[in-house]
């Protein structure tokens, strides 16, 4: 007995120091485990890394937890640390802690910060402490990061400007390594208009020596986004599209839909999709717009611009060049007059320069548009206000209403000038409006706020006045006729335009009659 006591003693012992050999010799001490997975990180992030405290236990597989763990790239102390997690945990197979490549099951990380700095600083990496370990310095992949709450600060290369901020939501990661993107799902919150992104695509791999050289490529939904976090306009937004480039230059391509855009002052909904191409500045959120097509009702939209923070203040400067061609004229007045009817219908040609400046003023009030437009075939919708013009048309012509020739006429009018927006205040000039013998060269303003007209200008008929007349309004009129001759023939008349946009007032301008 005491024999067989003693060889099994003396196996266990030996099975023991061989376990024992094994462990030490595979480095499975969860010093060299901590110290070979800090080495590897600080390899592959190029940073200096702090723990605040850790606890590691190998058998029956590894388990890893710690606070306050600190990635300082380049060992600088001049900006804030290039990630920052208050807690984590982690899990591996004790294969996977073997070889050069370790192998890391899963990750969580709480309240995980990552700060991407400007720029490189040109210093050797002498200055970052480095574990001691022999051989070289292992690999590191890991299956799965999860992180439910996440902040990403990629710094601006322009001093002055604010950083890009992006706070993500339930990140899951698969499949970091350094040789390879990680594939990734997340929900991202976008502050204005404020709602939440869901996007997946890739990540990386990590570039260390330029992290905001990063590779990022994937496709995003937006969905439900209320506009009426942008003062002065109001509406639904969704949003699809896709993306590709690096941290610091995306390239995104996607459309937007709006089934019930308005702007406040009209309070009238209109339907507005786009198409859109632009490059996205990844460390100040500036964007450049190479082309985006817009449907605004039934109207055809193209403008091309940038989005871009110009000051130290919140908000973006959008500057847009903008062209309408074949647009309908009643799509664009929704947008701007209260009227549920629309004044005037017809087709429009316009070109403009678009220019929202940074403020928190309502859009309308910040809006500045610089343009010229052309409508063709344009008609009156109050009937009586039409039929006035087809009289003008007539008399101006010489014509008699009743003349069966003339019977169930209906006139188009056209219009083209140059107009100017303001502080809401609408500006013409070079305005003129035609129908057949008559012409209006106008000028004035338009208040949005109010809807008050102040135009003045000049009508100018192919007739004279005594053809416009008849009886002893007619010889009158031959009396008049010297103050109101044209060049070339027929009637100028001064004329003016005042009061609301409801119930305008039509007249004669008597006081640059006698200047005249």
């Amino acid at each position: 007995m005491r024999r067989r006591l003693l060889i099994v003693g003396l196996l266990v012992t030996t099975i023991a120091a061989a376990a024992y050999a094994v462990y030490v010799s595979l480095d499975l001490r969860p010093q060299r485990i901590q110290q070979r997975v800090i080495a590897a990180l600080i390899d592959r992030f190029d940073s200096q890394i702090t723990v605040g405290s850790a606890s590691v236990s190998v058998f029956p597989s590894l388990t890893a937890s710690g606070t306050n763990l600190t990635f300082r790239y380049q060992a600088r102390t001049d900006v804030p640390p290039l990630i920052t997690i208050p807690s984590f945990s982690a899990s591996a197979p004790v294969s996977g802690l073997l070889g050069q490549r370790l192998h890391i099951a899963n990750v969580r990380l709480e309240g995980l910060q990552i700060y991407v700095p400007p720029d490189r600083l040109n210093s050797d990496d002498t200055r970052i402490d480095r574990p001691r370990l022999r051989g070289k310095i292992p690999d590191i992949v890991i299956d799965e990061i999860d992180s439910r709450e996440a902040r990403v600060e990629v710094a601006s290369k322009k001093p002055g400007r604010l950083p890009r901020i992006f706070e993500i939501h339930d990140l899951v990661m698969n499949d970091f390594a350094r040789d390879q993107p990680a594939k990734f799902q997340a929900g991202v919150t976008n502050p204005i208009p404020r709602g939440r992104v869901e996007t997946n695509g890739t990540f990386g791999p990590w570039q260390s020596g330029e992290p905001r050289r990063t590779p990022v490529a994937g496709q995003y939904t937006f969905k439900d986004a209320n506009l009426n976090d942008i003062k002065g306009i109001d509406g639904i937004l969704s949003s699809v599209g896709t993306y590709r480039g690096t941290l610091e230059r995306i390239e995104v391509e996607g459309q937007t839909e709006t089934p019930n855009f308005s702007i406040d002052i009209s309070g009238q909904p209109v339907p507005l999709t786009t198409k859109f191409k632009a490059v996205v500045d990844g460390t100040n959120g500036d964007t450049w717009l190479e082309r985006v097509d817009a449907t605004l009702g039934q109207s055809s939209i193209i403008a091309s611009g940038a989005v871009v923070r110009t000051e130290e203040v919140k908000g973006r400067r959008v500057s847009l060049d903008v062209a309408l061609r074949e647009a309908r004229l009643e799509d664009l007045l929704r947008l701007a007059v209260k009227a549920t009817k629309p004044v005037i219908t017809g087709r429009v040609d316009a070109t403009t320069t678009f220019l929202l400046p940074e403020g928190k003023e309502d859009v309308i009030d910040r809006l500045r548009l610089n343009g010229r437009f052309n409508i063709a075939q344009a008609r009156f919708s109050n009937v009586d206000l039409q039929k006035r013009l087809t009289a003008l048309s007539l008399k101006a012509r010489g014509k008699e209403e009743g003349d069966p020739e003339n019977e169930g006429a209906s006139i188009v009018s056209k219009m083209q000038g140059k107009f100017e927006l303001r502080n809401a205040v609408l500006e013409f000039s070079d305005l003129t409006f035609s129908v057949p013998g008559a012409m209006v060269q106008i000028a004035g303003t338009y208040t949005l706020h109010d809807e008050q007209l102040n135009f003045a200008g000049d009508l100018m008929v192919d007739a004279t006045l005594a053809d416009m007349t008849s009886g002893f309004k007619s010889l009158l009129a031959r009396l008049a006729q010297p103050f109101f001759r044209r060049k070339g023939g027929g009637s100028q008349l001064p004329i003016k335009i005042t009061g609301p946009r409801s119930k305008p007032e039509f007249g004669l301008d008597v006081g640059r009659v006698f200047k005249r």
